[in-house]
């Protein structure tokens, strides 16, 4: 039956090629990945795991992976999957192997278990682990998600360690020599949603994962690592967003029409974000996006109108707007302001009424509906590492995050959650003798549109260099600045779109039909969902308009996620 076994392997993989996924580039390392799912064990059946292994293959494909994946293998299917792997593997490669089975320790090392014959069917790991040492893969994840309890165990339960290796590191769901606890693993699906997430490195990728279990599970279940992977390996890159969107607890897809594919969804929105712009630029980035897209001739043409030199039409007024000083009607800031040493900066926002939302693109946007907003003090600029750091050194917060080699000081603070971020306002409060807290969404909006009624703070379009974002600048970041670093809006506030993407106090909500009319926070009891706004340096322009919102988990912290303080006069 392995022959049978192969076949259907080779239709899976079939199936797969016709994801959204992204061919190898020239010059780029060699993407190679194994995916083994072992769930027919006639002793000890595990159900659910050919499914899992299905969504691991497809997010892998979907990130550029050349796959080779198996399913309820027997030992000869297993020996030739792992064989067809083996051949593809390059020095420098990037590398990901997922087994999810039942395993067993035996004369000292771990053997993965087929579907027949039990323990006399088993498979050495290491006939994956030792082409992997030969190939000297750039950075190399082996996950394997084996644990349970099974009838081949013996005294010795568990998995055994293995020793770190120079490019190569290998989770187990639990610590060596422990079996999974009762209920679901949850260390799978904790890894799916961080590599689907663009442009997280495997090691922060694993972080979450561990925090994730651990939290959720109460601390019965913690994951295991030989050693962190070496960095570079990125599942999902941050250039290819539109397979893995959906995915994505920090992206929002676009709205679809029906029968429409996600690629013309995202193509669509994005026209529709610049369609009315007067900026080359705009459709220069729209063509590096979408070259062949419905509607690349159009751009083109508006592109060469708008780069022709003194006869292209000037600017729309509102573009330039945000380099003047807002009109008498506006609504005035007030000057900055500190309640002590190493507080952030704050400005007095104005009293005032606005139209919060947009009726252009998403559900969750709508209605557009009015809001009234008393006066109150919003931070300056984002948290910054060193304002968070004192926060750590005075006993505060008990949480350092990484700042991924980029260094501290100035920068947004990144990777917070939603309780994080309260802590440091708990504790801000204390030191300051004035009562902090996260802006609300209503409140949030204001200051950003600032008395501005644009799809963006400086007008309806996209202008390069006034916000860190994909897309925003010639030059890639990939990473937040140093606050303050582009124009304030016309409140004095910086980066209220991009950079950091900004916790609010609000609990998400679908729509704005039962939202505060009053300024006044959205919440509902045991809400798990809070919303950001402003975007991120890993958004595109879509999600920094001045309506823009999106959610993530209270207590899950991401890489781009920061916040900015609030105050009550």
């Amino acid at each position: 039956m392995a022959w049978l076994r192969v076949l259907v392997t080779a239709i899976v993989l079939q199936g797969l090629s016709g994801l959204p996924g992204f061919a190898q580039q020239p010059g780029e390392p060699a993407r190679v990945a194994l995916v083994i799912a072992n769930e027919a064990y006639p002793e000890a059946p595990i159900a659910g795991t050919a499914q899992l292994g299905r969504a691991v293959a497809e997010t892998l494909s979907a990130g550029g992976f050349d796959v080779v994946a198996v399913e309820n293998a027997d030992r000869n299917a297993l020996r030739q999957a792992i064989a067809g792997f083996a051949s593809k593997l390059r020095r420098g490669a990037q590398v990901v192997v997922f087994y999810s089975g039942h395993a067993i320790q035996q004369r000292n090392r771990n053997f993965l278990v087929s579907t027949q014959n039990g323990a006399e069917g088993a498979v050495d790991l290491d006939e994956i682990i030792d082409p992997l040492i030969v190939a000297r893969p750039a950075s190399a994840l082996v996950f394997l998600n084996a644990g349970g309890d099974n009838p081949w165990q013996g005294k010795a339960k568990g998995l055994l360690p293995l020793e770190p290796m120079e490019g190569i590191a290998v989770l187990f769901p639990t610590a060596p020599g422990k079996t999974l606890p009762g209920g679901p693993d949850r260390a799978v699906a904790a890894w799916l949603k961080a590599i689907r997430t663009p442009g997280l490195d495997m090691t922060q990728a694993l972080k979450q994962v561990r925090d994730t279990v651990s939290r959720e599970t109460r601390r019965s279940q913690q994951v295991w690592l030989s050693a962190e992977p070496s960095k570079g390996l990125v599942v999902t890159p941050v250039t290819r967003p539109v397979a893995v969107a959906q995915g994505s607890r920090a992206v929002i897809p676009p709205p679809q029409t029906p029968g429409a594919t996600q690629d013309s969804a995202y193509d669509l929105a994005f026209w529709e974000s610049i369609r009315n712009s007067r900026s080359a630029a705009e459709y220069r980035a729209y063509l590096d996006a979408y070259p062949n897209g419905r509607f690349a001739s159009l751009a083109r043409t508006r592109e060469q109108e708008y780069r022709a030199g003194p006869t292209a039409p000037a600017a729309p007024p509102a573009v330039a707007a945000v380099a003047t000083p807002p009109a008498a009607s506006q609504p005035v800031a007030g000057a900055p302001q500190r309640d002590c040493a190493g507080c952030p900066e704050l400005v007095a926002i104005p009293a005032g009424s606005f139209q919060m939302g947009s009726n252009d693109l998403y559900e969750f946007e709508k209605p557009v509906h009015p809001v009234t907003i008393r006066g109150f003090l919003l931070g300056v600029r984002e948290v910054t590492f060193e304002e968070w750091d004192l926060c750590i050194d005075q006993g505060g917060c008990n949480y350092r995050p990484d700042d991924r080699g980029l260094g501290r000081g100035k920068r947004p603070v990144t990777d917070i959650h939603w309780n994080d971020a309260n802590a440091y306002l708990a504790w801000l409060s204390a030191r300051s003798g004035k009562p902090y807290r996260l802006p609300t969404e209503s409140e949030w909006e204001y200051a950003a549109r600032a008395g501005t009624t644009t799809t963006y703070p400086w007008g309806q379009a996209l202008v390069k260099d006034r916000a860190n974002c994909l897309g925003c600048n010639d030059q890639k970041r990939g990473s937040a600045v140093a606050a303050g670093q582009f124009p304030a809006n016309a409140f004095g506030l910086y980066d209220m779109a991009g950079n950091a993407a900004e916790w609010v106090a609000d609990c998400w909500s679908e729509n704005y039909r039962s939202a505060p009319r009053d300024g006044s926070a959205y919440t509902v009891g045991g809400c798990r969902e809070r919303v950001l706004r402003g975007g991120s340096f890993n958004n595109d322009p879509r999600y920094l308009r001045s309506a823009a919102r999106f959610k993530y988990e209270a207590d899950v912290r991401f890489y781009t996620n920061g916040f900015r303080v609030a105050r009550d006069r």
